[in-house]
């Protein structure tokens, strides 16, 4: 359900008919607007979202020790760091959008005025959404899915109730607010989730927790983690950020087509990502019990149920593309233009398959500093050659895909043939 705050807003702004800074009554610039908005504000929580993962790792083989006591006060410590760090965020964010859109991601006229609005209302949560993620780590730790399933289907569902109350003004609460009642209602339910989060922490977790000053022993270790996958996810998210670029610079269609389209790629990756989720928990667990069967057999069914998942979603796709994007987007030129690019779509959905198990085992292993160098290693050698190279031989929205393909296969296979090898010395 996460990505699901930005590809409600895509679908309801795409089908209302209303742009409120262009003087046509289309609704493009205004999809192209939250769809590149939504973009810049994922990457930034992901990029400050990774002590997630990072404490993932460390409760999962806390647990799997049955060593918990000296999680005590770490994720206390964790909490007021995270929050903190939102906070400060979401202050340079708030009064650097404008610029950033503009300088860096190439928006210009109704698409840069919508991009600063929507973007300007959703960022207030970001502080709420760190907090909200880092104890969906804790919960992930002790094997536990079930509580943030609930916050996150909770939050998900309220976005989408909000988009239609806000944007469109049902049930005459208030007035239609177009962009800016989209970016209202992710925020609205941001809290909920933030608020459902803590209270399954304090009342349900059966986690012992103690304030202390002093740092716990495992506090660095955390950042060091976490300093690693940070720097991974701000080269994962760059990569994104260019992709948005570039189909700006081909025109307003291609930049609406690609921001739907990369939504739903990100919306359909969180199906594989569950999967990873759950190879993160239980490779931690595995680990801390130095268990190597176990291990095999986790990589084994997690890369087997990933890969049928994929299949799924390739089915589905081709079976509904069209009542989907329908429901998306109304617009005839985005119609035609989609069409392009959803053959790399499917293959790029069984990459992710292998790539984000595998990603999911690491995070679990704290094996952080292999993921940052493989984000460099394939960002290097597979998506920036083949899009500078494709760009500059034929610069159009095939170029941005083909180059995302690039960057995904070397993903999946660096990271296969590394594991298999790390079995046999463990």
């Amino acid at each position: 359900m996460e990505p699901v705050l930005s590809l409600t807003d895509i679908a309801v702004v795409g089908n209302i008919g209303y742009d409120s800074f262009s003087e046509s009554n289309e609704n493009i610039t205004a999809v192209a607007a939250v769809g590149l908005a939504g973009s810049l504000l994922s990457s930034i929580i992901w990029i400050f979202a990774q002590i997630k993962s990072a404490i993932s790792a460390l409760v999962s083989q806390a647990y799997g020790s049955s060593n918990m006591g000296k999680m005590a006060t770490l994720i206390p410590q964790m909490i007021y760091f995270n929050l903190s760090v939102g906070i400060v965020t979401m202050i340079a964010a708030y009064f650097s959008s404008a610029w950033i859109f503009e300088n860096i991601l190439s928006a210009q006229g109704g698409i840069l005025k919508d991009s600063v609005s929507y973007f300007n209302i959703r960022v207030w949560g970001l502080p709420l959404t760190l907090v909200t993620f880092s104890l969906f780590g804790v919960f992930r730790g002790v094997q536990n899915t079930w509580w943030m399933m609930i916050v996150a289907l909770t939050g998900g569902l309220l976005n989408v109730f909000l988009d239609f109350v806000f944007v469109l003004g049902w049930f005459n609460w208030t007035e239609p607010m177009g962009v800016d009642g989209a970016a209202i209602a992710s925020v609205i339910a941001q809290a909920v989730m933030f608020i459902l989060a803590l209270y399954f922490l304090f009342f349900h977790a059966k986690i012992e927790l103690k304030h202390s000053w002093k740092l716990n022993d495992q506090f660095i270790p955390l950042l060091q983690i976490a300093g690693n996958l940070v720097l991974r996810t701000a080269v994962l998210n760059l990569v994104l950020m260019l992709t948005h670029k570039f189909s700006n610079i081909y025109g307003t269609i291609e930049a609406a087509t690609h921001a739907v389209m990369l939504n739903l790629w990100l919306f359909s990756a969180f199906f594989l990502d569950g999967f990873a989720s759950s190879a993160n928990a239980q490779a931690g667990k595995f680990l801390g019990a130095k268990n190597k069967d176990a291990m095999k057999r986790n990589l084994s069914r997690h890369l087997g149920l990933s890969i049928l998942t994929a299949f799924v979603l390739i089915t589905l796709l081709v079976l509904f593309h069209k009542p989907l994007m329908g429901l998306l987007i109304d617009n005839d030129e985005v119609w035609e233009t989609y069409p392009r690019v959803l053959y790399l779509f499917e293959i790029c959905l069984l990459l992710n398959a292998l790539a984000f198990a595998l990603d999911g085992i690491y995070k679990g292993m704290g094996k952080a500093k292999f993921l940052r160098n493989l984000l460099f290693i394939s960002t290097l050698i597979g998506f920036l050659p083949v899009l500078l190279i494709g760009h500059w031989i034929a610069p159009r929205l095939e170029t941005i895909w083909w180059a995302i393909i690039a960057w995904m296969f070397f993903r999946a296979i660096i990271p296969y043939f590394h594991f298999k090898k790390w079995l046999r010395e463990f």
